[in-house]
């Protein structure tokens, strides 16, 4: 009982909404809103998730594709504008056993794909009880990376999402916190243009349900505080994210980050 119950509440809100998560570097990764699952009439937007990995995945046999500007580059002052293109399939289910997802991102628009990695991501349901879940997930990415520059040594992260739904009046409030720990997410001795150093290094997150289609957050690495938008487009399964990397400029990497993706 206590299982279903999550699933026809915060399982819904996951599985029927737009979930968006970005890297901190120039791929965005839009995440499948896979839209098998309505949301409840009375409850707000799924809390997406900007900057920061979510262990929440879309269902099992939904995919996506995604398309990310970003302005700078690597959030260095001058490098100018640059595009990317996502897509990615998720199998299993993190409520009955794993949920896996397959991505492959292009980061090389001009011309089309001259770079680009491979992703992959896994999602299990740790706990469930009342309107609340809890999953912990884990990804690589930068996998099989090719392109001009150099090759970079493959990402890693291990996080815990926790959903959570309050009660205000005849609303229900969705809100999702992340905690992790991944390699290469923190940016150090930045203060000069092109000068600066990746780290290992713990993240956090919180994000909360806006309106019925909009949702909010805000990220922290050790050095930089990210925000971000979701917003998922009624009776479809689009979604769109606007976000800041770097808000305060602390490592002078502030960067503006725009997303669009379609589920399927």
């Amino acid at each position: 009982m206590v299982q279903k119950k999550v699933i026809t509440t915060m399982a819904a809100l996951a599985f029927g909404a737009a979930a968006t998560t970005a890297s901190a570097d120039d791929i965005s990764l839009v995440q499948s809103p896979a839209g098998l699952l309505s949301s409840p009439s009375t409850s707000l937007s799924f809390p997406g998730m900007f900057g920061v990995p979510t262990a929440v995945a879309a269902k099992g046999g939904s995919g996506f594709v995604g398309l990310t500007y970003v302005n700078p580059r690597q959030g260095i002052a001058g490098a100018g504008g640059d595009a990317s293109v996502s897509a990615g399939y998720t199998i299993g289910n993190p409520v009955d056993t794993v949920s896996v997802t397959f991505g492959v991102s292009f980061t090389g628009t001009q011309p089309f794909a001259d770079a680009g990695s491979f992703s992959v991501s896994a999602s299990r349901l740790l706990q469930a009880g009342g309107t609340s879940a809890t999953f912990v997930g884990a990804s690589v990415s930068k996998l099989g990376t090719w392109g001009n520059g150099p090759i970079p040594d493959p990402n890693y992260s291990v996080y815990v999402s926790h959903l959570a739904g309050f009660q205000a009046g005849d609303v229900e409030i969705p809100v999702q916190f992340v905690v992790g720990y991944g390699s290469n997410n923190t940016q150090t001795n930045g203060n000069a243009p092109g000068v600066g150093i990746l780290e290992n290094g713990a993240f956090a997150g919180v994000g909360m349900g806006l309106t019925k289609s909009l949702s909010g957050s805000v990220s922290f690495t050790r050095t930089q505080m990210n925000t971000g938008l979701t917003v998922s487009v009624p009776n479809t399964s689009m979604s769109a994210s606007v976000g800041m990397f770097d808000v305060t400029d602390n490592t002078n990497r502030r960067q503006l980050s725009v997303s669009v993706g379609f589920g399927f």
